[in-house]
């Protein structure tokens, strides 16, 4: 059963996780590090998420 928690990701969520992750650089760029958490942190929950719905069934 813990082999079931996540499935392969789905192309298409590169769709909503690269523009985010691209916002991150650019405010890490800006040496506003603490505000580029937040976009990172969104992305990694699609990530997960995103995962998470493909995953097989049991």
């Amino acid at each position: 059963m813990a082999g079931n928690r996540f499935g392969p990701l789905d192309p298409f969520c590169f769709l909503a996780v690269v523009p985010l992750v691209i916002v991150a650089v650019v405010l890490v760029i800006s040496d506003l590090v603490v505000f580029a958490l937040v976009p990172v942190a969104i992305a990694g929950l699609i990530l997960l998420g995103d995962s998470w719905a493909n995953r097989r069934p049991s």
